[in-house]
């Protein structure tokens, strides 16, 4: 009798590790599918294995790389939030929702994303993705020009993870934020400290640019030359350095009568081309997965050419952020390029 409750036993181990084996397996395949970036195959599959085993530790997993998988935006903010909704008290919930801040940005939708960005830092401020979520809010609050808000994460960021590798990101954002507000001793300060604490992880041209801009702000013009002259000299072809160069030469040239340059305005956009087509109808076709995405398309005709330019940004880094991300998502060639003014 002992003997027979003991092969009772070891069979239903064996059965249970069967399945939990499969289980595994499973799981495996469904994240297998959506890395590869085989989306409606995933989700078949996943809705295959939550019928299945509809108590699987594996859940939350699955259902955030579903949201993660390469889709339209709007598409993707929605699985996600719905990850959110269904993982609550798990990590993935966490995950989802500075996932959500983040494609709600590279998708235009920047008051959403410092919704979800002041949301995740409420909720979760201990954790892993606190800073990188910070980081973006910082970017985020420097789109209302001058506004009280400018500079107030990249500020907190500092205080918080002084010895973060980022933390010079938050030193040029601080930086900014006061150029904004006119405080250039202190811009000053800030990006002589960004300088000296990270050069490698800077936009140099900008860096020099108004170092040399707070200089002559201050009235220190030996020293604004200086910078200005840097700038020419090793990033020559930029357009920062296009700006120095007015300033040396119909500005601070020696006799010249000093003008005070006026507040930075600088209106510089930039799109991403998603491709060259033959025609303003192919590409009107090819724009269509991004017009039901919900984002701005324009159509550039070049000779007998259509270039077809995808969102627009106020900066480079955004730009490439989302060309990036449309590569990923659409199987496209995208690149970040300047918008003619």
């Amino acid at each position: 009798m002992r003997r027979l409750a003991l092969l009772i036993l070891t069979f239903l181990l064996v059965m249970a590790w069967s399945a939990r084996a499969g289980e595994t397996e499973d799981a495996q395949k469904i994240l297998s599918l959506y890395a590869s970036g085989e989306t409606d195959a995933g989700d078949v599959a996943l809705n295959t294995f939550l019928a299945a085993h509809p108590a699987s530790t594996r859940r939350c997993e699955l259902l955030l790389a579903g949201g993660r998988a390469p889709q339209p935006f709007f598409d993707a903010i929605r699985r996600l939030r719905r990850t959110m909704e269904a993982c609550q008290g798990q990590p993935e919930a966490a995950q989802a929702l500075a996932d959500v801040a983040r494609l709600s940005h590279l998708s235009g939708q920047d008051l959403a994303a410092f919704d979800a960005c002041r949301d995740f830092l409420a909720q979760y401020p201990e954790n892993e993705l606190a800073p990188q979520v910070l980081l973006l809010q910082g970017a985020l609050e420097m789109q209302y020009q001058g506004g009280r808000l400018a500079g107030n994460s990249y500020a907190l960021f500092l205080n918080r993870y002084p010895d973060h590798p980022q933390a010079v990101l938050a030193l040029v954002g601080v930086a900014d934020a006061k150029v904004k507000h006119g405080d250039w001793a202190g811009a000053y300060q800030a990006y002589l400290q960004a300088l000296r604490a990270g050069p490698d992880a800077l936009d140099m041209p900008k860096v020099l640019f108004y170092l040399g801009q707070s200089s002559e702000m201050m009235a220190d013009e030996p020293r604004a030359r200086h910078y200005y002259q840097e700038l020419v000299r090793l990033y020559g072809d930029t357009a920062y350095a296009a700006r120095a160069r007015d300033r040396l030469e119909n500005v601070l040239s020696i006799g010249h009568e000093r003008v005070r340059p006026p507040p930075d305005t600088s209106a510089a956009r930039f799109s991403v081309q998603a491709g060259v087509f033959r025609s303003l109808a192919e590409a009107e076709r090819a724009a269509q997965p991004f017009v039901d995405a919900g984002h701005k398309v324009r159509y550039l005709m070049r000779d007998e050419r259509c270039v077809l330019l995808v969102g627009e940004f106020g900066s480079e880094t955004d730009a490439r952020i989302f060309a990036e991300e449309l590569s990923r998502r659409y199987h496209v060639a995208a690149v970040a390029v300047p918008l003619s003014p």
